[in-house]
């Protein structure tokens, strides 16, 4: 697809054009737009590492921003002429290469990023500061869209409202779906994760100690090599898809990344997961929150 194509895609289902155009497109437009973009999280409680909170309720992305979308967003830095910002956001296409001691990932640094059947996969490879100006560019995108309209402010979820989101409306929910299971009942999985079978474990003839094999290919068994579509498996109760492995997801409390991955086994992809983010991986991406500033979206 060529750049001028590119172009023409919306970052959250309108062209491009929509954000820049002269033509004043009002609130009702961009509450649209938003309501294609985003699910609602109403009000409630959230309860992370014993303590509860009281939670307003916010507009999450439904998916993981796709490459698609950041790839927009790092055109729109270039063309801008905002070269600053672009080294900050740019994505660190190494990280592949680096990120598993003996696998080969080198396909997936030469086209993850730039392929149109990676389009819609979740950006990985980014650093947090990157996904704040993503956010910043949002802001600013949407307020020409409503043209003033209707004041929102992008930003990175705190993890009280990632688990709020992730619970469905439930409490003290397991995984986004709700069950303590990682298959449903006709053994499919319910997410994208590192699978650990039999077949990937063995004894240390000297220790006597179990250890897993290192081959990760072989552990995936969703269907997905590494990364799946950013809209795939079932959403939960909420309408958010992959709250659940795919890639962590970044927070904005400190540099942690929640949720697990592709390369976590089950335990570590659930709502309460929580690790450190160290820097741009491939296991690491984000989603975004927003929350009204000015008037308030209309009722449907």
């Amino acid at each position: 697809m060529k750049r001028s194509q590119l172009i023409l895609i919306c970052i959250i289902g309108l062209i491009l054009a929509s954000f820049t155009s002269k033509k004043k497109t009002g609130l009702k437009h961009a509450q649209k737009t938003l309501e294609g973009f985003c699910e609602f999280v109403p009000s409630g409680y959230s309860y992370v590492d014993g303590d509860t909170s009281s939670i307003q309720a916010f507009y999450m992305s439904a998916t993981e921003i796709t490459n698609l979308q950041y790839a927009e967003f790092l055109y729109d830095l270039l063309r801008k002429g905002e070269k600053d910002k672009y080294e900050i956001a740019k994505v660190d296409t190494n990280g592949w290469n680096s990120f598993v001691e003996n696998a080969s990932f080198e396909p997936m640094a030469t086209h993850y990023h730039k392929h149109p059947a990676y389009h819609n996969y979740p950006v990985v490879n980014v650093s947090k500061e990157g996904a704040e100006l993503f956010c910043e560019w949002l802001t600013e995108k949407y307020d020409s869209l409503s043209n003033g309209e209707m004041k929102l402010k992008f930003r990175l979820p705190y993890r009280s409202e990632w688990i709020r989101a992730a619970n469905g409306g439930m409490t003290g929910a397991t995984y986004s779906w709700g069950g303590p299971y990682l298959r449903n009942a006709k053994g499919c999985m319910l997410a994208n994760f590192l699978s650990i079978g039999s077949e990937n474990i063995t004894r240390d003839e000297q220790t006597g100690q179990l250890r897993i094999t290192h081959d990760i290919m072989s552990m995936q068994d969703d269907g997905a090599m590494c990364t799946a579509s950013a809209k795939s498996y079932s959403p939960n109760d909420f309408g958010l898809y992959n709250m659940n492995g795919n890639v962590s997801e970044l927070i904005a409390d400190g540099n942690y990344a929640v949720g697990g991955d592709w390369y976590s086994p089950g335990y570590d992809i659930r709502n309460e997961s929580i690790k450190e983010f160290k820097g741009p991986n491939p296991t690491v991406g984000f989603r975004v929150v927003t929350t009204f500033l000015g008037r308030e979206i209309e009722q449907k």
